[in-house]
């Protein structure tokens, strides 16, 4: 594929010529897994409710339908 650079030519191309790297500040530390298990129970729980109310709506809507529709009750949807 294609891949892009992002120095000028002369960087490139002068390739003999070592690049300074900064030191990094603060040690690197990885964060704990406890806030990781309580940000994951907490996107899982909203997700749980969205999907909730998504089925509810849908169920609304079936329901609704089948009061609309002639000859459609409720025991004929559960069995196709």
């Amino acid at each position: 594929g294609q891949f892009f650079v992002m120095m000028s030519p002369q960087e490139v191309l002068q390739g003999g010529t070592q690049r300074s790297i900064v030191p990094r500040a603060h040690p690197y530390s990885p964060k704990s897994e406890a806030p990781r298990a309580t940000r994951d129970e907490k996107r899982r729980a909203q997700h749980n409710e969205v999907e909730r109310r998504r089925r509810d709506k849908i169920n609304n809507w079936i329901v609704q339908l089948s009061k609309i529709i002639p000859d459609c009750s409720m025991e004929n949807t559960k069995s196709g």
